[in-house]
């Protein structure tokens, strides 16, 4: 058993968001949750995703788009020693630019 975390869920559906502690080997950890909201898939985006509030459409379609092309917001490691961490985009524009700059990390699914 490895140590809790918060881990971050979010539903691309109803653009809400909760945390989970989850007291799991993190291969264990579930890549999704049924959303307490309105009962649709709440996606696991891990320990440092930060929702947008509810009403920010941009940044909600933003999230949407990393999602579909495999970007989950877990740390995206690069650099010699894989020290330098990645930082992700904040707008919808910069998010194309990264998904393509980035490729190789995405999730395959």
């Amino acid at each position: 058993m490895s140590t809790p975390y918060n881990m971050a869920f979010a539903c691309l559906d109803c653009c809400s968001s909760f945390k989970r502690e989850l007291k799991l080997a993190p291969c264990d950890y579930p890549k999704q949750l049924t959303c307490p909201n309105c009962g649709g898939v709440a996606h696991n985006y891990g320990r440092h995703f930060k929702a947008p509030k509810k009403s920010d459409k941009k940044q909600w379609a933003k999230v949407k788009y990393l999602h579909e092309h495999g970007f989950r917001f877990h740390k995206i490691r690069i650099g010699s020693g894989h020290h330098d961490v990645v930082s992700y985009p904040e707008t919808l524009e910069q998010a194309k630019e990264f998904v393509v700059k980035y490729k190789k990390y995405a999730v395959q699914t």
